[in-house]
């Protein structure tokens, strides 16, 4: 541990010094409140004895304390401007698209008032010149720098941009004007506007006989007129930290050292400069050692830690130890990386409120109330309304919650006047969330929503009052107070806002809300971001994350005032954000002599690859001497890896246990014998997709109903369909229509057969249905062509049993079957020979490359490229067709058919299938080698000694949802 004074340490023994221990009259004021904790101690500690603690007030706090007016809230604050703005303006903006630049505009206001800018000079006329006339408050630099600007402007520079910021700007001062009036009169008043007020009100009485400042940086005019009059008071007394030997003792150099500070400071209170300091400083420029580190990530960054703080026991100097964040993003990764060593830590930033689970559910909500909510909220889709019911927390809204989504799970509209009253009559949590005909859905009532929001958060607070979780506690608080803050500004007006802009109000208040975490400030290791470390001083520095870009943090020059009139009137600049970070970094290294910076060398997901300029001055400045060393991922943890699945008993007693087995499954495993343990034996489940998703199965599912339930209506008694019949749907498009529709609700939206509902679509679903739509004209149109025909069945279900035998030699019976789409008879017209066709239909592409022989359907490598699949499926079925006496009594020949749809407008289209280009008029022909081969695969899936392995080609991987269970 060193022997380095710290800067509060030094400050102490002063004002122990100076005033004794009597300090009830002295108010310490600091640029933030961290500093209090420590200086408390050390004053006790230099004191010896029991002292009178002085008051300890942040800058903020100094400002507020001296002025009637309260800071508004950011939210109304923007309100209150848009307001401002049109009665200004006469432009009619909404408030969705006024809020992003209303932000902007005051940052301005407030900048022009923090350095006590006459705002009526910097919002002139830009095309008047002559505004420029009465300048004499400037520099010759500056009124060359105004002029040069100005002439940008003159009539012979114009353009529709130039007009457009010209038409704006001659409103700002207006607006200024308005607006600050306008706040006046709620005795309200933005940061800048307050500031200001208390530093021009001569007649403000400051009720401590000291105000002792306390590491300040660089000042706004308004501190340093406050500073000023109480220094002229006799009552302010300051303390700055710096590094002597960096320290210009004259006039305000152009630099980014921490001397630029002091410059300043002895410019405006010359005799400040205590004559101890040269004591006090005079070992700062102390050997450090310093190591500047590359990673390729922020995660490797922060796993760092730990063997950093285990090094030379780093973690046993406690406070003295810091991990400071230049990217406070990676807190959670630098909170897991600490070593169990570490006892004792202190976390400054705070958790951030949106990664926990209340704020997921309330996007859940205004997810359920906007896009999952349908015809001004009769009812919902019931994927939004499970993501809301098996929400971690919904059981503290209701205890049915999650029973009433399993009944409702199989539906995709919710209606909840109808579904909950006949379920939970008595349940208010249910009631509550799901209210029946919600108004703000018609009426866009903001005020409503977020009644409704609220009132559920506050719900989950009663019911959970008992947990024992500080964060669960701590997070729906604050969540609750947000909303219910928001639901406060729409009830009084001040926000008229569509829910849209709601939401992104309300993502971004989470966004930028933290909980802060417990504990002994000024004991053990120090974790914090980079504002935190002002006043405080370490021995062992680990700064992570200092790329360009987070050190200096975000600078940028955004703003309506352009960076010459800011210059010109003193104003913020880019300048003055990159020095006083500048400060941050050589203040925190200062008295350090273990010094760890890390950053980020990678160029993707945003990232430059730079290194702050702040490191290269350190190295340009040869003083130090700099150890350069890359951190390098040791992949010591091993891939997964695809691995065979021996069928040990608990495998075989599920396989026995199936009574039939379907094609699809069948050849499930010749392609991968891997994913059919998944799927069929360990019943894992294919990921759904959303329940408004048409996809590749639904787009089929929808299709094959319609299809059965045109020819279950045309067909007659007998099941014979006529060309009159077919021409009935291509002529009517409503037909069709109500055809689809009902489709539509029986398969994707999960209705009741001969249920109705409204119709509503997205955009997809519309698409979807029109290609739907015009596929079944496909259809009919050649089914034109064959009438007269006969329909046998439509989506008929067909098993058959089959022995056969595994190696150990035992005998297995298994049903082999499932559901033909078409089972119909077609008469030849030249031979008047009847055929039986079983028909798939298929809405996909038809293979261009032909299956030569019967093997072919059983090896993997055809499923992908010749559809191998769909020939054993329809010629299976066929075969148990042509021995059924049920469907084929007259044993007619039986043939196989794949009916593409997109292929049917093909002149001479005909779907039975070929092996070898010849058409199989007769399945009965390839029976005994195509069971023979069906055997040998049943026999492997069912052989306790075959075990499940993956298939050896990887491509057929990139598409399986269990790659990442199998490790492929």
């Amino acid at each position: 541990m060193s022997n380095i004074k710290t800067f509060l340490e030094f400050v102490s023994e002063d004002i122990i010094n100076k005033w004794g221990t009597d300090l009830s009259r002295i108010a310490v004021v600091f640029p933030n409140k961290r500093a209090a904790l420590f200086m408390n101690e050390h004053l006790a500690r230099y004191a010896g004895k029991p002292i009178w603690s002085p008051s300890y007030i942040t800058i903020s706090d100094l400002f507020r304390q001296h002025t009637a007016r309260a800071v508004g809230d950011p939210i109304k604050l923007v309100c209150d401007l848009h307001k401002s703005f049109v009665k200004c303006t006469g432009i009619d903006e909404t408030l969705d698209h006024f809020y992003g630049w209303g932000q902007l505009l005051i940052t301005d206001f407030d900048d022009i008032d923090k350095n006590m800018a006459d705002a009526d000079k910097i919002f002139c006329n830009l095309k008047d010149i002559h505004e420029l006339d009465d300048i004499s408050y400037l520099t010759d630099e500056q009124r060359e720098m105004l002029k040069r600007f100005f002439a940008n402007f003159g009539d012979d520079h114009e353009s529709e941009l130039k007009k457009r910021f010209l038409s704006l700007w001659s409103h700002f001062d207006d607006i200024y004007h308005d607006y600050n009036e306008r706040l006046y009169s709620q005795g309200l008043g933005y940061e800048g506007s307050i500031y200001r007020e208390v530093a021009e009100n001569g007649d403000t009485n400051f009720k401590y006989d000291k105000y002792i400042f306390v590491g300040f940086n660089l000042l706004q005019k308004v501190e340093q007129k406050l500073f000023a009059r109480l220094k002229g008071m006799g009552k302010a007394h300051f303390y700055w930290d710096f590094d002597a030997s960096y320290m210009p003792r004259n006039k305000f150099v152009q630099s980014t050292e921490a001397g630029h500070f002091i410059a300043m400071y002895l410019e405006h209170f010359p005799n400040e400069l205590d004559t101890r300091s040269a004591d006090i400083y005079s070992n700062m420029r102390k050997p450090k050692n310093i190591t500047f580190l590359t990673a390729s990530t922020e995660d490797i960054q922060a796993r760092y830690v730990s063997p950093w703080l285990r090094q030379d026991n780093r973690f046993k100097d406690g406070r003295h130890t810091a991990v400071v964040m230049c990217d406070e993003s990676i807190l959670l990764p630098v909170m897991h990386s600490l070593p169990p060593e570490v006892d004792k830590v202190n976390i400054t930033s705070g958790f951030p409120l949106a990664m926990t689970p209340i704020a997921s559910l309330v996007s859940q909500m205004f997810d359920l109330y906007t896009i999952g909510m349908r015809k001004r909220g009769e009812h919902y889709v019931t994927s939004y309304v499970g993501k809301v019911l098996t929400h971690p927390y919904a059981h503290y809204i209701s205890e049915n919650a999650k029973s009433t989504f399993a009944t409702l799970k199989e539906q995709h509209i919710f209606y909840p006047d109808r579904s909950l009253l006949t379920m939970n009559d008595e349940d208010e949590g249910l009631s509550m969330l799901f209210p029946a005909n919600a108004g703000f859905a018609a009426t866009g009532d903001i005020k409503q929503l977020l009644n409704l929001i609220a009132t559920t958060i506050k719900r989950i607070g009663v019911n959970a009052k008992d947990v024992d979780d500080a964060l669960f506690q701590e997070s729906v608080f604050r969540m609750y107070t947000i909303v219910n803050r928001l639901e406060q500004l729409a009830a009084d007006g001040d926000m008229d806002v569509d829910i849209t802009t709601l939401r992104r109000l309300t993502k971004q208040l989470t966004a930028s809300t933290t909980i802060p975490f417990h504990g002994e400030p000024v004991v053990g290791v120090q974790v914090m971001g980079v504002l935190e470390t002002r006043n405080l001083d370490f021995d062992h520095v680990l700064l992570l994350s200092c790329n360009e870009g987070n050190m200096p943090k975000g600078v940028n020059d955004s703003s309506f005032i352009p960076y010459s009139i800011r210059k010109a009137h003193g104003l913020t600049t880019i300048d003055h954000k990159v020095a006083i970070y500048s400060y941050y970094f050589h203040r925190l290294l200062q008295r350090a002599s273990d010094i760890t910076i890390a950053y980020n060398n990678t160029t993707d997901n945003g990232h430059t690859g730079e290194m702050s300029r702040f490191m290269l001055q350190l190295m340009v400045d040869g003083t130090h001497s700099i150890s350069h060393c890359n951190l390098l991922a040791q992949n010591l943890c091993a891939p997964l890896t695809s691995r065979a699945i021996n069928k040990d008993e608990s495998i075989m007693s599920v396989l026995d246990g199936m009574s039939s087995i379907s094609p699809s499954a069948i050849n499930k495993y010749i392609r991968c014998p891997l994913s059919f343990f998944y799927q069929q034996v360990a019943h894992i489940k294919e990921p759904d997709s959303e329940d408004d998703t048409v996809d590749n199965r639904m787009f089929g599912n929808i299709f094959h109903k319609s299809a059965q339930i045109i020819y279950e209506d045309i067909a007659d008694r007998n099941g014979t369909v006529e060309k009159t019949s077919l021409q009935k749907y291509i002529g009517k498009e409503d037909l069709l229509e109500s055809v689809v529709d009902r489709a539509f609700n029986e398969e994707l939206f999960k209705m009741p057969e001969g249920a109705t509902r409204t119709r509503y679509y997205n955009g997809l679903q519309i698409i979807n249905r029109k290609v739907i739509m015009e596929y079944l004209r496909q259809l009919l149109r050649i089914d034109q062509c064959l009438a007269p025909f006969s329909i046998l069945g439509l989506e008929k279900a067909v098993y058959s049993d089959i022995v056969f035998a595994t190696e150990d030699g035992k005998q297995h019976r298994k049903s082999v079957g499932g559901i033909i789409d078409r089972l119909d008879i077609v008469t030849d017209e030249a031979s008047g020979r009847q055929t039986i066709r079983v028909v798939d239909y298929k809405t996909g592409h038809q293979p261009t490359m032909k299956i030569k022989t019967v093997e072919e359907i059983f090896e993997s490598n055809n499923i992908s490229q010749k559809h191998s699949d769909y020939f054993l499926q329809t010629i299976l079925y066929s075969l148990i067709v042509d021995k059924s006496k049920a469907l084929n009594p007259s044993a007619l020949n039986i043939s196989p058919a794949l009916l593409f749809i997109k292929q049917v407008a093909n002149e001479g289209y005909d779907p039975v299938l070929e092996i070898d280009s010849h058409k199989i008029s007769d399945v009965a022909i390839y029976k005994k080698q195509f069971i023979d081969l069906l055997k040998n695969v049943l026999a492997e899936i069912f052989d306790p000694n075959k075990p499940f392995v993956p298939t050896e080609d990887r491509q057929r991987c990139a598409m399986c949802p269990y790659r990442m269970i199998c490790g492929t």
